[in-house]
């Protein structure tokens, strides 16, 4: 082993090389999906039995080593022992040699019955944990602890609590109605086949012995049963497995930065996941229905008072989607125009979409403000308490809808594994996207503080520029003070100065003006640091580095497995594209600024050609197709968040005339 390397001549042949992404994500999948297309040859496949048989204990490619709780098993399953020694043949523990394997004889004799499982999501064995349903098939004939992979082969494993992957920008899209809630979202089992997905998620890490403790369906259920079988006012500990790797891929993404405002958990509405997209859309038909049938003005004003909090990305998006849309309806109702419509933006800082420029973002700005959205920069949100949005500026907005957009937060689970991390709680990355001072763990996007080399580069050509031009200066006076240089040298001298003095002021302008783009867009950016001892930037946590992220990192990981250098990520920043409803936009690429039809037009064009599959892109045009040809859906289907309340109400108990 060198340098953290698993070579060709260090890697015990007989153990398979485990790959663990956790977080199905823009860089999980992406990174997966790499992986899969690098090491098409190399990923062990599982055959399938025959069709009248169950699966068995320990399946090939399965999670070896996985420990179980008792609540998970069933009469006759088997019993996963505990950690066995390690061997001496081998530089790298397997997963074998870092967590609990059987490898007992009869280990896998369990009745069928036993073996298979009784639900949906039950783990009843470790076998159970296969992906895309593939079941179990009998131990490995080298009794390397039913791993079932051949010697040799790689498995990749995508752990994340959803089994899909949701393309984030499509979001305000669909909370219009302008995109199907389906085609949103990548199913992971049908992009990635030949890698293996468990629906669930990592509470911990134990990176020492390379060994994720998870949680999934199963043994959520079974939490839920001991705990309802436990003494009022106990709470069991709830169960965990034990997942090992070889390779750990940390890509849980980020979660919303909430604030501790009074009512905020009570009342506000997020804007990251899908299934809060459309619960946001069924939410606001739901309050036209409202206002539409009641005659109270206060509550009618409320319903009718929608309040966005955060100026960026999602905030600003998704404010100008749901309004157009809002509007739109307004025209099927008899008594609510689109003037009663009252729509607020509260943004803490003093202008908004700083992703795209400052004069972009003044356009932004005016757009909005035309369409009479009432847009409040440099405001909080004190409190919003019985439903009453208070501001830092006195002002009171009584409202029944609060959608909260202010920024994200790194995903807690960081803090679990024991990794470094900055004071931001991202991971410390080098710039080759693996953690540092840290073997066997990378990371990418949201999660990870990855040195920006494009900007550092643009930095220290700055400062050598700036240095010339001192230098440039001190001639200048040494020559005129002691020499006396003729007029016409010292003027070409000078202009060879303001030449020089000029090219670095432009190279700090775009400096400045890049990280402050990232800075502003999501908090997360670092100020080159010229000629003095400091971090270097970081690359901005956003999808146009995560999904580069992704596939250098997966670069990296089969050129480590195969001996060879990783390569340092280096991206230069390419520009940004906002959408501010049908037919109007922002956008600031590589240097050109666009608005209205154009820039809504590239920012489709753009996300459409990075959405993943033909299949995706395929659908999403048709549905674009369709929705230019035809009117839009204005349905709420705020039943689906509730599905079993009709049949709860007609399955209840009937109380019968002549009872007493």
């Amino acid at each position: 082993m060198r340098h953290g390397r698993v070579t060709k001549d260090t890697k015990d042949p007989a153990e398979p090389t485990r790959i663990l992404v956790v977080g199905g994500g823009y860089v999980g999948m992406y990174t997966a999906l790499r992986l899969q297309r690098r090491l098409k040859h190399r990923l062990s496949r599982a055959p399938r039995p025959f069709p009248d048989e169950g699966p068995s204990v320990q399946e090939p490619g399965a999670f070896q080593g996985l420990q179980a709780p008792e609540a998970l098993q069933g009469a006759g399953a088997p019993q996963v022992s505990g950690a066995s020694q390690p061997s001496g043949g081998s530089q790298v523990p397997g997963p074998s040699q870092r967590a609990g394997s059987s490898s007992e004889p009869g280990a896998t004799a369990a009745p069928r019955a036993a073996r298979e499982p009784s639900s949906p999501g039950a783990l009843d064995s470790p076998g159970a944990l296969g992906s895309s349903g593939k079941p179990d098939s009998p131990p490995a004939p080298d009794g390397g602890a039913g791993t079932g992979a051949v010697p040799g082969e790689i498995t990749v494993t995508i752990l994340d609590p959803d089994p899909y992957m949701t393309y984030q920008p499509f979001l305000p899209e669909a909370a219009a109605g302008s995109i199907s809630p389906r085609h949103v979202v990548v199913p992971l089992r049908r992009v990635l086949p030949h890698c293996q997905v468990i629906v669930g998620e990592a509470r911990s890490i134990d990176h020492e012995r390379r060994v994720a403790h998870i949680t999934t369906l199963a043994t959520a259920e079974a939490d839920a049963a001991r705990a309802a079988q436990a003494p009022p006012g106990r709470r069991p500990e709830p169960r965990t497995l034990e997942l090992p790797y070889t390779e750990l891929v940390l890509a849980p993404g980020s979660v919303s930065r909430t604030l501790p405002v009074p009512g905020l958990a009570e009342h506000g509405i997020g804007f990251k996941t899908v299934e809060e997209a459309i619960g946001l859309r069924n939410h606001v038909l739901e309050q036209l229905d409202i206002a539409s049938s009641t005659r109270d003005p206060a509550v009618r004003d409320a319903a009718l008072t929608f309040v966005f909090v955060g100026g960026g990305y999602a905030g600003v998006e998704a404010l100008a989607e749901l309004e157009d849309m809002a509007r739109y309806a307004c025209r099927y109702y008899h008594n609510i125009s689109p003037e009663d419509l009252r729509f607020l933006l509260v943004e803490a800082s003093d202008r908004i979409l700083p992703e795209v420029g400052e004069e972009m973002g003044r356009y932004a700005l005016r757009e909005l403000r035309a369409r009479n959205i009432d847009v409040r920069l440099e405001t909080r949100l004190d409190s919003c308490e019985n439903r009453v949005a208070v501001l830092s500026d006195g002002s009171r907005h009584p409202t029944r809808t609060l959608v909260w957009t202010a920024g994200v937060k790194p995903h807690p689970l960081l803090a679990r594994t024991g990794l470094p991390l900055n004071d931001r709680g991202r991971l410390r990355c080098d710039a080759t996207l693996r953690v540092q001072g840290t073997e066997h763990a990378w990371s990418a996007g949201d999660a990870a503080a990855v040195p920006d080399l494009a900007a550092l580069a643009t930095a220290q050509q700055d400062a050598k520029l700036a240095t010339a031009q001192q230098d440039a200066k001190k001639a200048e006076t040494a020559t005129q003070t002691h020499t006396g240089r003729s007029d016409t040298t010292q003027s070409h001298a000078a202009a060879q100065t303001d030449a020089a003095a000029q090219t670095a002021a432009a190279r700090r302008m775009g400096v400045r003006r890049m990280d402050a783009r990232r800075k502003g867009g999501r908090r997360e950016g670092v100020q080159p640091v010229i000629g003095s001892v400091g971090e270097p930037p970081l690359c901005a946590p956003n999808a146009q580095h995560a999904v580069r992220q992704a596939r250098r990192l997966a670069d990296n990981i089969v050129a480590v497995l195969d001996g060879r250098e990783p390569t340092p990520y280096r991206h230069s920043y390419a520009g940004s594209v906002a959408s501010l409803g049908l037919h109007k936009g922002v956008a600031h690429v590589y240097g050109r600024k666009l608005k209205g039809y154009p820039a809504w037009f590239m920012h489709r064009a753009y996300h459409l050609s990075r959405v993943p599959t033909f299949n995706r892109k395929a659908r999403v045009l048709a549905e674009w197709v369709l929705s230019g040809l035809f009117k839009r859906e204005i349905v709420s289907l705020g039943s689906l968040e509730h599905p079993r309340a009709e049949f709860e109400l007609a399955a209840g108990p009937v109380r019968r005339p002549d009872a007493n």
